[in-house]
């Protein structure tokens, strides 16, 4: 849900915290769809099937025996699919990436800043 929350506020400019789960839906086993929503606009995301025989976890949590990325993505009577859908995920895979890097450099910053406070205090 949460990559398709970033996909709809890339696609429309909506922030991505306005953005709210509007439910899921799954055709079984074809696909899933996973709506959201945010100031009356509805935006579903379509994984495809992937498990090759369902275990414990995908009856748990079926959405789990889905794609992680979407093969279509519809926002009102506009569907994106093929080059514009490949554009705008390759857009969001690197929105993530960039936010996975951010905080390692987060925290690796202040691992070296309490190494040194501790450095400090035992020289003292």
């Amino acid at each position: 849900m949460s990559f398709c929350r970033g996909l709809a506020a890339d696609l429309t400019g909506v922030d991505v915290a306005q953005w709210r789960h509007a439910g899921d839906r799954i055709v079984e086993p074809e696909y899933a769809e996973v709506k959201v929503s945010a100031s009356g606009q509805t935006l579903s995301c379509f994984y495809e099937y992937e498990a090759v025989e369902p275990g414990a976890m995908e009856h748990a949590t079926p959405l789990l025996a889905y794609a992680t990325l979407p093969y279509r993505v519809r926002m009102g009577d506009r569907v994106l699919e093929g080059r514009e859908l490949t554009a705008a995920v390759k857009g969001q895979q690197v929105h993530w990436g960039k936010a996975v890097l951010d905080k390692v450099q987060r925290d690796l910053d202040r691992a070296v800043e309490a190494a040194r406070q501790g450095l400090d205090e035992a020289a003292r």
